[in-house]
């Protein structure tokens, strides 16, 4: 049986950082929501089966008229409410992904950031092909700066060694039945994750790097949203 392939895609950010009273993934990128854009890189990707777009609830009337509608996506897209967390919301993605898999172990579900629209078919592909290799992968770009740990007063304590540091991004690939299990192991031990692979570590089980790209920002400040326009007048003109 072949796998079945789920984008499940989180936008339910404030916007607090973006010091915006438009939620940051519907500001716009060349004239199209950032979340548009970033519903549009899965759905072109022929290895992606179905959308799911986990939302607050309160949302789900705009996306639909303003995200979903415009754009004639060729991907059947869900909208489904998020949570109190990013946490929550991510568990009510893979719980309504699990009502359409039939088959949770031949089931892959790529769970993204909405706001990082700058994802490419190839960290796509490549996150699914690792994520039934191995069970779990993450994207990831390899840190260059010179990185230093400091105490609560700002002092240096120690200049971190960096040759196996890693930036990690999104997508984070997972079968979907060891990342529900994840899930269920943090609820019980009230542990609460960074991102989605730690609570796969959490639960014991290894999790693997595939390379990520530095153009696959997350778009969260004033200052990424110049970079991300940016970033767009490229693609364009690489077109």
């Amino acid at each position: 049986m072949d796998y079945k392939n789920f984008a499940i895609i989180v936008a339910g950010g404030k916007g607090e950082r973006m010091q915006s009273r438009t939620r940051k993934q519907y500001l716009t990128l060349g004239n199209i929501p950032i979340l548009g854009h970033t519903v549009m890189k899965f759905d072109r990707c022929e290895d992606i089966h179905e959308i799911i777009l986990v939302i607050p609830s309160k949302d789900i009337e705009y996306c639909q008229k303003y995200i979903v509608d415009p754009f004639q996506f060729s991907k059947t897209i869900h909208l489904t409410s998020g949570g109190q967390t990013r946490q929550d919301s991510v568990f009510n993605g893979l719980k309504f992904a699990r009502t359409r898999s039939g088959y949770p172990e031949k089931t892959i579900v790529m769970i993204h950031d909405g706001v990082r629209p700058f994802v490419d078919d190839t960290i796509i592909k490549a996150c699914i092909k690792n994520a039934v290799k191995h069970g779990a992968c993450v994207p990831a770009v390899k840190i260059t700066d010179t990185v230093k740990q400091a105490d609560s007063d700002g002092c240096v304590e120690k200049t971190v060694k960096r040759d196996k540091l890693y930036g990690i991004q999104t997508p984070q690939g997972f079968k979907l039945n060891l990342i529900l299990d994840a899930f269920d192991h943090a609820a019980k031990t009230d542990f609460a994750g960074t991102d989605d692979a730690s609570l796969m570590e959490h639960s014991g089980h290894k999790v693997y790097i595939v390379k990520g790209s530095k153009r696959n920002i997350k778009i969260t400040t004033p200052y990424d949203l110049v970079m991300g326009k940016y970033l767009l007048d490229s693609e364009s003109g690489s077109k």
